[in-house]
């Protein structure tokens, strides 16, 4: 694992097309930016993985909705 001390607006890039950038950051915590191709999924590691069909339902009841 590589570990990087960065301060607000400073960056990190992965394979020239991923950039990552501190926006924010608090006694608790901080907020990136990150950049990438639609191709690539981003989610938080306490998520379930993505699941389309989901999205097709939450999708479906929007529409509903309007």
């Amino acid at each position: 694992m590589l570990v990087l001390r960065r301060r607000i607006g400073e960056e990190i890039l992965i394979n020239d097309n991923i950039r990552i950038v501190v926006s924010q950051t608090t006694d608790h915590g901080c907020s990136l930016a990150i950049e990438a191709p639609k191709s690539c999924r981003i989610r938080r590691a306490e998520l379930p993985p993505f699941q389309e069909s989901i999205v097709q339902r939450t999708a479906s009841a929007l529409q509903v909705q309007q």
